[in-house]
């Protein structure tokens, strides 16, 4: 350490290192857990329904069969409940069905 120069912070509990990397930590797990739910609660379809993004409380899906599309829209409310029962508050508000990214950016 150079002379004059503020000394690093050194934690003291566990909290303390939470409180700089929490919002970040949050968000970070909340992607892991729904990308982890959302493969055990699709199973077998997830070859055609594809989690493409998260933005706000909306999931954007890919879909690549209109067959499986028409399933997705038959089973959008009871996934929404399935997924926001891994959050501490419902996160999920709605899943909107895309063909490709730049429909999530308009």
């Amino acid at each position: 350490m150079k002379f004059g120069a503020k000394p690093r912070e050194i934690w003291k509990t566990p909290a303390e290192l939470g409180k700089k990397y929490n919002s970040w930590n949050t968000r970070f797990n909340r992607l892991m857990v729904l990308e982890h739910v959302w493969t055990k609660l699709t199973g077998e379809k997830e070859k055609f329904w594809k989690l493409t993004a998260v933005k706000g409380g909306v999931l954007y899906v890919s879909v690549r069969l209109s067959v499986a599309r028409n399933e997705l829209v038959g089973r959008r409310e009871s996934l929404i409940r399935e997924l926001n029962k891994h959050f501490d508050k419902p996160w999920i508000e709605k899943i909107e069905i895309v063909k490709d990214l730049g429909a999530i950016h308009d």
